[in-house]
């Protein structure tokens, strides 16, 4: 599912480095050399764009955390509508998270990454994404 994959995609990257190394890894993994690098700079440029210009900080849950917060749901619900070319949907979503025309790049860099989420969502998360236990709950 393509929602999924986003959720555990933007868990990744907002772990830090080594979360963003192993998104690199999957994304090229998936979708080859070339084509995996420009989707991880397109990825690496939506993030930038939600954690800068969201509405309020970005809250999202630890990997392997069963729970699905509401900005990470609206921003995997952003994915799939763009992946569906569902504009309309796709910024309604971006809008809940993100300030003005912010909302609309989103959806743009979404949109490019349609494919990516497919090929992703198709493969099953690699092992690096498995869920662990978490020593919380809440």
């Amino acid at each position: 599912m393509i929602e999924r994959a986003a959720v555990l995609y933007l868990r990744a990257w907002c772990d830090g480095d080594i979360g963003r190394a192993a998104v690199k890894a999957d994304f090229e993994h998936v979708m080859g050399k070339d084509r995996g690098r420009d989707a991880v700079s397109d990825f690496d440029d939506l993030m930038r764009l939600v954690v800068g210009q969201c509405r309020r900080p970005l809250m999202h849950h630890r990997q392997g955390c069963r729970c699905v917060g509401a900005d990470e749901s609206a921003f995997a619900h952003m994915i799939g509508a763009a992946a569906a070319q569902d504009r309309d949907d796709a910024l309604l979503f971006a809008s809940t998270l993100l300030t003005g025309h912010a909302a609309w790049s989103a959806i743009c860099l979404a949109e490019s990454l349609a494919q990516t989420f497919l090929c992703l969502s198709r493969s099953g998360p690699a092992p690096t994404h498995r869920p662990r236990p978490t020593d919380y709950t809440h």
